[in-house]
């Protein structure tokens, strides 16, 4: 006998959990977000990855996708069972190694999405001038999570820049000349994995659930 999916979650495409994501934070921001100041309003809520993992390890029973809204950008992990979570407390920390290294994610919990977990990128969001330079950024960073090191036996720049940065130490900064002639500072139309990563601050290892 086939044994069924436990949560019909398990079947959604990817595309189908990004609307239910999309639509959910939508409301959030209308009824909960309304005014508050740390908004951009450039921004709109767009989700991106959470497809069905055919990977191995951590990531076979989680779906990776980004979520961007005006007031944050979260890497996040979608439990394909609701159970997974059970027992964890909203807040509560926990490490999951995906191919770039290991991160930490703190435990989110919406009643129309279950509970989730989630790591901040960048929190709040000022730094994008448009959606289309935001959303290349949120593609950009579900590319360089998800790729395996060519070396996996080693580790990785990625890795080790995650833990000088969870230990309050900034990686050392890239040794390119960078040349502005702007004085003004413009939104990255692309981040390299070294900061992508910067943008994982300590200080932003918080759930991004709002309450009312």
């Amino acid at each position: 006998m086939t044994q069924q999916p436990e949560h019909k979650d398990e079947l959604s495409s990817g595309a189908n959990i990004c609307a239910r994501i999309e639509a959910l934070f939508e409301t959030i921001e209308q009824e909960r977000m309304k005014d508050v100041p740390i908004l951009n309003d450039a921004l709109s809520v767009a989700a991106f990855g959470f497809e069905t993992p055919d990977a191995g390890g951590e990531l076979s029973t989680y779906r990776v996708g980004v979520l961007l809204t005006p007031w944050f950008m979260n890497l996040m992990l979608l439990p394909l069972r609701p159970s997974q979570l059970d027992g964890q407390s909203f807040g509560e920390k926990q490490s999951h190694r995906l191919p770039a290294g290991h991160f930490e994610f703190v435990v989110g919990r919406e009643e129309e999405l279950g509970a989730f977990l989630t790591c901040s990128l960048f929190s709040p969001v000022f730094q994008f001038a448009d959606q289309e330079t935001a959303c290349q950024t949120a593609k950009a960073v579900l590319e360089e999570v998800l790729r395996v090191p060519e070396e996996p036996a080693e580790q990785s720049q990625a890795e080790q820049d995650m833990q000088a940065i969870w230990k309050g130490e900034l990686p050392e900064p890239e040794t390119e000349e960078i040349v502005q002639p702007d004085t003004r500072e413009p939104a990255p139309a692309s981040l390299s994995r070294r900061e992508v990563l910067r943008g994982l601050r300590p200080s932003s290892k918080e759930s991004q659930e709002v309450r009312p």
